[in-house]
């Protein structure tokens, strides 16, 4: 594609340049030669020392690396991490252009137009290894894989086939608009041939959704129809997507503002090209086959061809011709009412003024005392309290990062720590250790633990051995701290702050495995795709965290077995971990409910239903989990305390009822062990006799 748009001349180039602009967001690069010259070999050593061990290493000068050690003033940045188990040295960067695990951004060496995989082959391509001829063209290309000519960000390029002998030096020059840059839309890879993408949401409130937030979103909350050809849409439902930006209550179960949904207000779709499309509440509803949808037949929608809709479009049953946004980047309320608006008007007034004390967000620490009410201790600090008076985590610069699921069912955790899924989240930020801020308040005791609590109710737990890490443990996930400065904007214009990173051991990177070897199995996360369940440390970058609040005894841990293979379901068992996270899940989930019983204790759980369509079939976590067809068809519900008791209830009775419920805490606090109801209790207005100490839940056809 470069060798031919190096014959267009100017006009055309700004041509397409103009044409490209309409059709996509793009961004204009250029590629930057570093090498195009000859070179010679003679079998000779030269040395290779790793950054990584300070060694030397003598290769021969007719490998690929020897190439690269022969160019004078050139940088390199060699990686001897796999030497030892495979004999080879890795190319981690050449000057400014270093391998970036989050970016995708590597190096590959290319000879004769065969692509080294030294990896897979370490024997006969490694790049200290493979042996280079005096008739071999060998180029190296830096960029997103696959990479080629036209896509490299930098590249150099070694063959005597016609070179010109006096350039032998490496350019800094990049190539002018005469040589056709590349015209390439703005999508970081996370899927190569696809990129990644967000979504603006502009209501009440401002927010922007990237690809992997969406994704994991839809994994739990997902909406699909199907159009007259039979072929599967599936993604968010609008009315979620309205829920985060209606109010200022972004997600939970009070995420969906109904009142303002019912009071009426419209709803802007936005192409990438400016087209839009307006909706009222009433076109739009709130059934969930109204979706954003980012697949059709399990595959990212159609890039090219007559109707690109790529990343997002507009379907449902009512969602017909022209109104079929395609190529979807925002979603803007209007309308709202008034109160509701009051905020959004408010933030942009602030936006250029100095940000007074009053704006600054704070965090709220509390010490709970056994009973996980009665306060022994709190404070109330802001980030200019902590940045004066305790040590600040990062520099503003250095990158912390979390790792994205790897996408393979048969190596879900990534022990061998490739990152084969790339990294969910990688920011530059500045923080406070969460230990820091517990002290404050008197500290943790061992098998204790914290919680963090956001604005909006969202919950993520750590334990006392994450908060205070020992010497391995440090080595290898690092300390949580909550970050308040992310690329030099402080909270409040640090919209997602206070955040809760990890420092990430040597590579400032939390892994999967990470949380697998330094986390007790309560407090992983997990996120599923594609029928499977991954751990993702990424789910544990809570955002907007105003309260930490910590137990003085610990909470013993749990599991309830489920058993639906008697109606040819699955049999698992979730952990309590598990079961608190998935009670505060986003988007305005159904996973909770509460009641109040006569004395008016709060009891709050997860309604039996939900937990049966857990277990029911195959699909434990699709949008459609709950079988409702079995559930009319009939089929027994037996509750197990720990005691022996059972209790029957009918499938058509529990139907999506969320009056019964299985219940884990009690006017806020988690059952105590000493507590008969422990950990469990079947409650709820429907039942007449609770089931103390629930530890099992069984589906079972009618006799």
């Amino acid at each position: 594609m470069l060798d031919c748009c190096k014959k267009l001349n100017i006009n055309c180039i700004n041509l397409i340049l103009l044409i490209s602009l309409l059709l996509i967001p793009v961004s204009v690069s250029s590629s930057e030669i570093l090498y195009d010259g000859p070179f010679v070999i003679s079998d000779n050593p030269v040395g290779i020392t790793s950054y990584v061990s300070n060694k030397t290493y003598d290769i021969a000068d007719n490998t690929p690396l020897g190439l690269l050690a022969s160019v004078p003033d050139l940088s390199l940045k060699v990686s001897d991490k796999k030497y030892q188990d495979k004999g080879i040295l890795l190319l981690d960067g050449i000057g400014s252009y270093e391998y970036n695990k989050g970016s995708g951004n590597t190096w590959v060496c290319e000879i004769n137009g065969v692509v080294l995989n030294d990896y897979a082959n370490p024997e006969t391509e490694g790049l200290n290894i493979k042996k280079v001829t005096d008739d071999d063209t060998v180029v190296f290309y830096y960029g997103k894989s696959p990479i080629t000519s036209a896509t490299a960000i930098a590249s150099l390029k070694f063959s005597n086939s016609g070179s010109n002998t006096d350039s032998v030096k490496p350019s800094s020059e990049k190539k002018s608009l005469d040589k056709a840059p590349v015209i390439s839309q703005q999508m970081a890879s996370g899927n190569d041939s696809y990129g990644s993408w967000s979504l603006h949401l502009n209501g009440a409130i401002s927010d922007t959704i990237n690809q992997s937030f969406f994704e994991e979103a839809a994994s739990c909350h997902s909406g699909s129809w199907k159009d007259k050809d039979g072929n599967e849409y599936t993604g968010l439902p609008v009315w979620r997507l309205l829920g985060w930006v209606d109010d200022n209550v972004s997600h939970g179960k009070s995420g969906f503002n109904q009142t303002a949904f019912d009071s009426g207000y419209t709803i802007i779709v936005k192409a990438g090209d400016g087209f839009t499309r307006e909706f009222s509440t009433t076109d739009i509803g709130t059934s969930d086959d109204v979706i954003i949808a980012n697949q059709v037949n399990g595959k990212p929608l159609a890039k090219e061809g007559e109707k690109p809709s790529y990343p997002l479009k507009l379907v449902g049953p009512n969602i017909t011709g022209g109104n079929s946004v395609g190529n979807i980047v925002e979603i803007q309320l209007t309308g709202l009412p008034s109160l509701l608006e009051e905020p959004k008007e408010s933030a942009k007034s602030t936006e250029n003024l100095n940000t007074t004390s009053s704006s600054i967000p704070k965090v709220h620490v509390v010490l709970y005392a056994q009973d996980g009410k009665s306060v022994l201790n709190e404070t109330t600090v802001d980030y200019q309290w902590m940045e004066k008076n305790l040590p600040v985590i990062g520099d503003g610069k250095k990158e912390f990062r979390y790792e994205g699921i790897t996408n393979n069912p048969k190596d879900i955790w990534d022990s061998n720590l490739s990152f084969p899924g790339g990294f969910k989240i990688k920011s530059a930020v500045k923080g406070t250790l969460i230990k820091d801020l517990v002290d404050l308040v008197g500290g943790m005791e061992p098998g204790t633990s914290v919680k963090l609590v956001a604005s909006d109710g969202y919950e993520t737990k750590l334990g006392y051995s994450s908060v205070y890490p020992n010497p391995d443990a440090i080595k290898k996930a690092g300390e949580p701290f909550i970050a308040w400065n992310k690329d030099g904007k402080n909270v409040p214009e640090f919209k997602d702050g206070y955040q809760l990173f990890f420092t990430g051991g040597d590579d400032q990177t939390f892994s999967n495995w990470d949380m697998h070897d330094t986390m007790d199995s309560n407090y992983w996360h997990y996120y599923w795709e594609g029928g499977v369940q991954y751990p993702s440390a990424a789910g544990l970058a809570s955002k907007y965290i105003d309260e930490i609040q910590v137990f003085s005894v610990p909470e013993s841990a749990w599991k309830l077995d489920l058993d639906g293979s008697a109606l040819g379901g699955v049999e698992t068992n979730i952990s309590s971990g598990y079961f608190d996270s998935a009670l505060v899940c986003q988007f305005g989930s159904n996973h909770s409910a509460s009641y109040t019983d006569h004395d008016g204790k709060i009891w709050k759980g997860m309604p039996l239903w939900f937990l049966a369509g857990f277990v029911d079939d195959a699909d434990q976590h699709s949008n459609n989990a709950y079988n409702e067809s079995l559930a009319d068809n009939g089929y027994q519900i037996i509750i197990t305390g720990k005691d022996g008791t059972t209790k029957v209830i009918d499938s058509t009775d529990a139907k999506r009822n969320d009056k019964y419920i299985i219940a884990s805490t009690v006017d806020g606090a988690h059952l105590s062990k000493d507590d008969p109801s422990w950990p469990l209790i079947l409650t709820g207005s429907s039942v007449s006799e609770p089931v103390l100490g629930v530890s099992k839940i069984e589906l079972k056809p009618l006799n």
